[in-house]
């Protein structure tokens, strides 16, 4: 047997063998304002299946804000309610001290600064009625922008899948993506990888409602959180940490 002859025929093998994930179930279409829509579906790969809350909305209807739980400290149901909205999900990274990690602007408000760190590889900016994911090198900062997140990594860019995303760890996911126009989608993942989020985010068959071009991973683990208030009874999904900061959807 020649086994260096042989290894890259191995190689392809083993790659051409992997399982693509399949929808599982997709419930139907729950309304929410602003033509906005919210939706549950699971995905599976060899057995293992994976839960999705999704929040499907457009930018020419809904606006999205940076919400700083700074002093209130209080959940994300209550603050997206405040400002009133009526969907949202944990933001961005933050430190022990409640400090943010990276760049975030509220309401027109610089509430920290932009960072450079490999974790924090794109940004979620609001200027004017345009929202963009952009990646942290394509950032400039504008007195017009009036919300913007830093977070990271990116997953999605040109709807393919980032190259040397972690395929290990297993966690929740809290994820924000666009078609690259105005259909946007705030999304929470049962336990992923982000190397698997990817995968999934970049699947036209498991999201009939958007291609999604872009994607950018948000703070996961136990600050994942998502609430929408849906009629008669919202949905939560509550998180297992006081959180820095929210990304909240209100009508235009």
């Amino acid at each position: 047997m020649n086994l260096p002859r042989l290894l890259p025929f191995l190689i392809l093998g083993a790659m051409g063998s992997a399982q693509a994930w399949e929808l599982a179930s997709l419930e139907p279409a729950a309304a929410l304002p602003a033509g906005a829509s919210f939706v549950q579906r699971e995905v599976r790969q060899a057995g293992r299946a994976v839960r999705i809350q999704a929040i499907f909305f457009s930018t020419k209807k809904c606006r999205i804000e940076v919400l700083d739980n700074e002093p209130a400290r209080t959940s994300l149901e209550a603050a997206v309610q405040s400002a009133g909205g009526f969907a949202g999900v944990n933001g961005g990274y933050f430190h022990d001290s409640f400090v943010p990690v990276g760049l975030m602007i509220s309401r027109g408000k610089t509430i920290h600064p932009f960072e450079r760190a490999k974790l924090l590889g794109g940004v979620l900016s609001v200027r004017g009625k345009t929202a963009s994911l952009l990646r942290s090198a394509e950032f400039k900062p504008s007195d017009q922008i009036t919300e913007a997140l830093q977070a990271g990594p990116f997953l999605l860019d040109q709807g393919a899948p980032a190259v040397g995303l972690n395929d290990e760890k297993l966690a929740r996911r809290t994820v924000v993506a666009s078609d690259g126009g105005d259909q946007w989608a705030l999304l929470l993942f049962s336990h992923v990888t982000l190397a698997q989020a990817a995968e999934i985010l970049g699947d036209p068959a498991l999201f009939p409602e958007a291609r999604f071009r872009r994607a950018l991973n948000l703070d996961g683990g136990s600050s994942s959180a998502i609430w929408a208030a849906l009629d008669p009874k919202p949905f939560s999904l509550r998180g297992f940490a006081t959180v820095r900061n929210f990304v909240g959807i209100r009508p235009l």
